[in-house]
């Protein structure tokens, strides 16, 4: 493989699809040219890795034409200037959230958006379908995971889709940093949180550290890493808790991250975040996300207690349970710890170590066949109907060029 590989997402502040990016760069960069396309500010840009190359991301016509561009799922007309990457570069979708490509419509009011819904949401779904049966045809859209898999097939119809997935990874241990399991201090636990404080990983968070606040007989602190939006609503209930401490850490730098998180007896989390627990032998409780308040009792699991290769999927009816297994859990995991670490960091090294990713990555950026021409060809650089009165009833520039994870 000598082509170009160019790792495409413009977003200001880190995130689960920048911190992949990264890490790919760094895994690949002795063995290819990479390059990195985002804002000049943004998160990828400040962490530049050493040997590998940057482009503004609104630079696309600079890409090198031999190139193969990998976009989180995105419909491409959320991608500013899309027509102006050269026609003959190869792209690769790969769907990082299972809502990747449905429709978006938390940008309006609950009136507005049952209206838009109403008049809209058939041609959205139809055009939907059609980019993600030609992505299929072309071997040019990869899932992570059953849930991404699932989710999308279900809204669209499709079924007979391959259970081949293109798993994240971690970046293994350096071997100056490997240690042995942790040996666990049962007097004073720490537990801790990695991730954004917004959007769909907000609820779960606040749930969990409510959850927490009920169990008895384990005395320990809670750190929680990271920082968003909803940063705030962290603080409140760090001021008022009672039952234990609520640390906040606003960020940990990415090489500093499996350093920081071995100090830790307990990870919860969800996506890149907990594989970084996971692969250190931190026992890591997976988390699903919910864009509403959580107001039943979630069943929370291990990493290695989830289908399919999940890392987070939309929580539904069947993620609650009727009795509260919270403290079952946590005692179970500390009557077997170094049972738990081992089969947690198994679990990694088998399914998201860096070895298992670069066969799965090699596999599906030569097998790849859509090309830019083609997307351009079908008009999916176009907006649907949908999107065009989401911007109207908002006031949104037709060429805006967000952050492109979803939509």
């Amino acid at each position: 493989m000598n082509f170009p590989i160019v790792l495409y997402f413009p977003y200001p502040s880190v995130g689960g699809v920048s911190v992949l990016f990264l890490r790919i760069a760094n895994l690949l960069k002795d063995s290819h040219q990479i390059i990195l396309m985002d804002y000049v500010d943004g998160y990828m840009a400040k962490n530049l890795p050493q040997g590998v190359d940057f482009l503004e991301y609104d630079k696309k016509e600079l890409v090198p034409p031999d190139s193969i561009i990998i976009f989180q799922g995105v419909y491409p007309w959320r991608i500013k200037d899309f027509n102006l990457f050269p026609s003959t570069c190869r792209v690769l979708f790969w769907h990082l959230h299972p809502e990747n490509f449905l429709p978006y419509q938390r940008l309006l009011s609950d009136k507005k958006s049952k209206f838009v819904t109403k008049i809209s949401s058939l041609l959205k779904k139809r055009a939907g379908k059609k980019l993600v049966k030609s992505l299929l045809s072309n071997k040019s859209l990869c899932f992570m995971d059953l849930p991404n898999k699932r989710k999308t097939c279900n809204y669209f119809d499709l079924n007979k889709i391959s259970d081949e997935y293109l798993r994240i990874f971690s970046a293994d241990i350096d071997s100056k940093n490997k240690k042995d399991l942790k040996v666990l201090n049962k007097d004073f636990l720490n537990f801790v949180w990695i991730g954004r404080i917004e959007d769909f990983k907000t609820p779960i968070l606040l749930h969990t550290l409510d959850r927490l606040s009920r169990v008895e007989g384990i005395k320990f602190d809670f750190t929680v890493i990271g920082k968003g939006r909803d940063s705030r609503k962290i603080e409140k209930i760090r001021q008022i808790c009672t039952g234990y401490d609520i640390k906040i850490v606003e960020e940990v730098h990415p090489s500093e991250i499996t350093f920081y998180l071995s100090r830790f007896d307990i990870l919860f989390a969800m996506g890149t975040s907990a594989l970084e627990g996971a692969k250190i032998g931190i026992p890591t409780i997976l988390l699903d996300y919910s864009f509403e308040k959580i107001n039943r009792l979630y069943r929370f699991e291990l990493i290695f207690e989830k289908n399919g290769f999940s890392l987070g999927e939309p929580i539904t009816k069947l993620h609650f349970e009727e009795v509260c297994s919270l403290e079952k859990k946590l005692f179970s995991i500390l009557d077997n710890y170094s049972g738990v670490s081992s089969e947690c960091q198994n679990y990694w090294k088998e399914n998201f170590s860096s070895d298992v990713f670069i066969s799965s990555f090699s596999n599906a950026i030569s097998k790849s066949s859509m090309q830019i021409k083609d997307l351009l060809y079908l008009n999916f650089h176009k907006p649907d109907l949908q999107t065009k009165i989401i911007y109207k009833l908002k006031n949104i520039p037709a060429s805006v060029a967000g952050p492109a994870w979803q939509y």
